[in-house]
């Protein structure tokens, strides 16, 4: 990996983890005030509706994130850190378009599962959406490497998977 294909991929990592630790709320480090007023709530607040009987408890606390939404910072984690071991970086288009199919997959199955609850025609837990969740954070994780990093077709030699194609 280049140095600086390895820079981008360490601070998207650090940025990452970072986030499901926020993510993880007060409770882990012990803060006693109520849990709306946490700087971890606060700054989440935006993304997750953070409804305390839908996340999990640290400490005597909710989570500052839903259990779906953890599923996606953690699956996006997880994915994250297994690029460089499972080679994602010579996907070629054809399993580029392969893997935009499974972001969607993971996504249409996610809607399934909120519609499905809210409609009573079952009754999702925190563990179901935690792992829906993940699996969409995952797609992501691999499908969004191929932003971040150059990727030759086997047959052309020309580049893709960037946002601009000015310069090569």
């Amino acid at each position: 990996m280049q140095t600086r294909h390895l820079t981008l991929y360490l601070l998207v990592l650090v940025l990452v983890v970072g986030m499901v630790i926020m993510a993880l709320g007060g409770g882990l480090f012990g803060q006693q005030q109520f849990w709306l007023l946490q700087w971890q709530h606060q700054a989440l607040a935006n993304l997750c509706h953070q409804i305390a009987d839908r996340s999990f408890w640290i400490g005597g606390q909710p989570m500052a994130v839903c259990s779906r939404c953890l599923g996606i910072y953690g699956g996006l984690a997880f994915g994250w850190l297994l690029l460089p071991f499972a080679g994602f970086w010579k996907i070629n288009s054809h399993r580029s378009r392969l893997l935009k199919k499974l972001l969607i997959a993971m996504a249409v199955m996610n809607l399934i599962d909120i519609v499905g609850n809210y409609g009573s025609f079952w009754e999702n837990t925190l563990t179901s959406r935690l792992i829906l969740g993940g699996l969409l954070g995952i797609a992501a994780a691999v499908l969004f490497s191929g932003v971040f990093f150059n990727r030759k077709k086997e047959s052309t030699g020309k580049y893709y998977g960037k946002l601009t194609t000015r310069g090569i």
